[in-house]
């Protein structure tokens, strides 16, 4: 306990220090990266439930059932009308410094910062900023600003490792409002979004081969608006496993596990709500083949407690390089406030007649399909997934809210949004494939056709594409770029009538030009063909923008 209240101390004292004067570190030597247990979870798998791709992972642990991981993760790329979003993720070794400035006034700073404060404590900063200062001719006032700041301590002990962590963000959004004649006015008033994480988490040192292995965490969030709508979260999360040779031979090659989650979910908004759920489940692995066999417990505020199948199973063909999957589960989730307003900024300040947003409940996920690996060079994922979803999140428009400006008499409608919740049924059919083609160039294409029960799943694509690439010409010269594309998707007008927004298709190219060891020139393009697609009804996107910027690692 001494050590760790030393621990604690120092690293509020990290905190105060100037950075500039922080002790010397050795990128060579990293206190995270020296000091990681070889068994952390046996086994994780995990859905995004939005627009998946397939993506394989399985970490070679030295005394652990392998894990396998069938996580789809088709991701937006950096499409306005969220033009940016700052990475306050400062999980690296090293220092780096990067500034740019985009064609539309649009400034973008980051700092990162990395440094072994002793032989037990190591600190990561990270500060991020982007705004656009100039509004598009077709949307007033379209300028905003992002802000984030991340504080990583990492502690090591003989018992363990314990990580303290907090970021904090600020964004700012114009709202497009209309007056009583319809026509687009400048909207003066920002929309102020605050959100404040902090927590704490111990990994045990050791492994869980006849021994009990135990992970523990906590942390704590506050989203506001400002003037409007705010959420409290608390969650708290454990793990524990044992492993042995029970089945087969008694050698740390061949292991089962027995593994417990236990989480705790508490929200408050108008109300509070409160999920407690419970993973109990076994794994195990041998040559040509990885099995999980569990439950999913959870027990929510004023409702039954429900029990939910968790059976995952891969088979492994041809020396591993070919490899199916197939799962069955179901959970419930907290829909939070802060998921809304980072998915969707333009959200009314005040939801009058909500609640709470309640819980989202998977009843039935299943989920099957192959990876084929050729010649280390060529991976193919193939896949499908079936879900009964209810109370599911969409997004309507709010008619009700309005304001009035100084030295104006006229009273504006604004356009923001409004949440409803609806049930349905959705299948997914994935297709990702990666390829190598060279030692200096490689590209991935994903796909997802989503197939919903109901007829307007509002802002919900019936087809996604992202499509990647990158070539390094030298050592000095390297080159990418992405596309990413968006099929019919159905929103309500602000007439309550129901509209197609055209697809969304956006092009982006960079290049890095490395000047010395330390120090390169970039450039990037966004929405190269200036597409003004709608992520949401009556929010275009900026179209096209150019960046020009340095980096500096020191």
């Amino acid at each position: 306990m001494k050590n760790i209240s030393k621990a604690l101390i120092l690293s509020i004292l990290a905190l105060t220090m100037n950075l500039a004067n922080a002790q010397e570190h050795n990128e060579q030597v990293t206190v995270e990266g020296s000091y990681r247990p070889q068994i952390r979870r046996p086994e994780r798998l995990v859905m995004s439930p939005g627009a998946p791709t397939n993506n394989f992972s399985i970490p070679d642990y030295k005394a652990s059932t392998q894990e396998f991981d069938c996580r789809y993760g088709i991701e937006l790329e950096t499409m306005s009308a969220l033009p940016y979003m700052p990475t306050t993720d400062s999980d690296i070794k090293g220092n780096l410094l990067k500034a740019a400035l985009g064609t539309r006034l649009s400034p973008v700073f980051s700092y990162h910062h990395y440094s072994d404060l002793s032989k037990t404590m190591s600190l990561k900063v990270g500060l991020d900023h982007y705004s656009t200062w100039l509004s598009q001719k077709d949307y007033s006032k379209s300028s905003f600003m992002n802000n984030g700041v991340n504080i990583v301590t990492t502690n090591k002990f003989k018992s363990g490792q314990l990580d303290i962590y907090g970021n904090y963000h600020y964004d700012l959004y114009h709202l497009r409002a209309y007056d009583t004649l319809g026509k687009s006015v400048e909207n003066p008033n920002g929309r102020n979004i605050h959100s404040v994480v902090a927590g704490a988490k111990w990994t045990a040192a050791g492994t869980s081969y006849r021994q009990l292995y135990q992970e523990f965490s906590g942390d704590y969030h506050r989203t506001e608006i400002m003037g409007g709508t705010n959420e409290t979260q608390v969650n708290l999360n454990a793990h524990i496993a044992y492993s042995d040779s029970w089945i087969g031979t008694r050698s740390i090659e061949n292991l089962q596990t027995f593994n417990l989650d236990v989480n705790m979910n508490y929200d408050y908004i108008y109300n509070g709500l409160l999920l407690f759920g419970a993973r109990p489940n076994f794994t195990m692995n041998g040559d040509f083949y990885r099995l999980k066999i569990g439950l999913n417990i959870d027990i929510k505020t004023e409702e039954n407690v429900n029990f939910y199948p968790d059976v995952r199973g891969s088979f492994l063909l041809f020396d591993k390089d070919l490899e199916l999957f197939v799962k069955l589960a179901g959970q419930s989730k907290i829909n939070t406030f802060e998921t809304v307003v980072k998915e969707n900024p333009f959200v009314t300040t005040d939801f009058t007649y909500l609640s709470n947003f309640g819980y989202e409940k998977t009843l039935f996920d299943f989920n099957f399909g192959g990876k084929l690996n050729i010649l280390n060079v060529l991976d193919f994922y193939l896949g499908a997934r079936y879900r009964i979803i209810e109370d599911g999140l969409f997004y309507i428009p709010d008619r009700t809210f309005h304001a009035l400006y100084d030295n104006d008499d006229a009273v504006y409608h604004l356009q923001a949004f409004d949440v409803t919740f609806m049930d349905y049924n959705l299948w997914n059919f994935m297709f990702d494939v990666n390829w190598k083609i060279s030692r200096a160039a490689d590209a991935s294409l994903a796909m997802s056709f989503n197939n919903f029960s109901i007829s307007r799943a509002w802002y919900k694509p019936s087809f996604e594409l992202t499509l990647k690439g990158g070539y390094r010409s030298s050592d000095t010269w390297k080159f990418n770029a992405a596309m990413h594309v968006m099929g019919r998707r159905w929103a309500l007008d602000e007439n309550n009538e129901e509209t197609e927004l055209k697809p969304a298709f956006d092009i982006q190219l960079g290049a890095d030009y490395q000047i010395n060891k330390d120090f390169s020139a970039f450039a990037e393009i966004h929405n190269l063909f200036h597409n003004k697609y709608q992520l949401y009804y009556n929010y275009p996107s900026l179209g096209f923008e150019c960046f020009i910027g340095l980096k500096y690692k020191f």
